[in-house]
């Protein structure tokens, strides 16, 4: 015999954490073909995993019609407790996860090219000294992509420049490096103890497209900017200082570089501090929370040398 409005309150609710992240992407975007591509899914999926999650709660989160789709209002009401619930889940999984990996001692550090080049040299070594039943698993990522490569990599640490953000992970300024401008030998400031950007104006900007890393391309034009000029830019790969530096070997452009770099610079270039100087910031991306005593060990020894380099710039550990 049924109890009515009891029974209702006791019924079990079945909700899966992809049913609740698919709710919140499809909230954002309202159109069911933008959220699969955003969840790499198939629409039809999509569809089916809002159906079940609506047949599981016993309301309809949309309102559908031939041309739009729109937040009911119980799905509006649902939609902040959805996300909550969803970020305690996934990080709920994700301490399990590191929990299960406390007795491998592998830390994955993905760097960008200048930190590859000089600090993270620096960390192993010191490492290799203090931690030494410590495996540290470095990985090379082209400037703008190391947020991408530590997540598909499931890594533990990025170091880089102007990160992005990621859930769970938290970023911290290590430093910042000075700029230099890299010129042809043949430039005529090339022998200047510093140079004024303003008096590169007939030279173009050798920097790399700027939807690989916005926020740096932008800091880089800002600098430009800031400093009397305003560059024509002339796209090159990620490491701008590698296939493309014969222009300006040829003096047919210049680039901006932190300090980091300049130990990479062929024969017929040369660094030269800017006038006004400027500094570009080194970054940590890493789990503030993370349960495994050896990588805040690491993160220990990667701010120390990282202060070290800032003090001393022309020392390597």
């Amino acid at each position: 015999m049924s109890n009515g409005p009891k029974d209702a309150a006791m019924r079990q609710v079945h909700v899966t954490v992809r049913q609740l992240e698919v709710f919140i992407v499809m909230a954002r975007e309202l159109h069911f073909a933008h959220a699969a591509k955003a969840l790499h899914l198939s629409q039809p999926t999509v569809s089916a995993e809002i159906r079940k999650l609506e047949e599981a709660l016993g309301v309809e989160l949309f309102e559908r019609s031939t041309r739009t789709t729109l937040l009911s209002a119980a799905g509006a009401a649902l939609l902040a407790d959805a996300a909550h619930i969803h970020a305690q889940l996934v990080t709920f999984e994700e301490t399990a996860r590191l929990y299960s990996r406390i007795s491998d001692r592998t830390v994955t550090v993905v760097a960008s090219p200048s930190v590859v080049d000089r600090l993270l040299p620096a960390v192993i070594s010191k490492a290799e000294k203090i931690l030494p039943d410590l495996v540290i698993d470095e990985i090379a990522a082209d400037t703008g992509t190391v947020t991408s490569v530590l997540f598909e990599l499931d890594a533990d640490i990025g170091l880089g420049r102007f990160l992005e953000p990621l859930p769970g992970f938290q970023v911290e300024t290590l430093a910042e490096e000075e700029v230099f401008a890299v010129l042809s030998r043949g430039n005529p400031h090339a022998a200047d103890p510093t140079v004024n950007l303003s008096a590169l104006a007939g030279l173009p900007l050798l920097l790399w497209p700027r939807e690989r890393s916005p926020r740096y391309y932008d800091a880089i034009l800002a600098l430009c900017h800031d400093r009397g000029l305003t560059p024509t830019v002339l796209e090159a790969p990620a490491r701008i200082v590698g296939s493309r530096s014969y222009l300006i070997g040829e003096n047919r452009a210049f680039t901006l570089i932190p300090g980091s770099a300049r130990a990479h610079l062929s024969d017929d270039l040369r660094a030269v501090p800017l006038s006004a100087p400027a500094l570009l910031p080194i970054e940590m991306l890493f789990r503030p929370n993370d349960p495994r005593p050896f990588v805040g060990e690491l993160i220990d020894v990667i701010r120390a040398r990282a202060a070290r380099l800032l003090a001393h710039p022309g020392v390597a550990g």
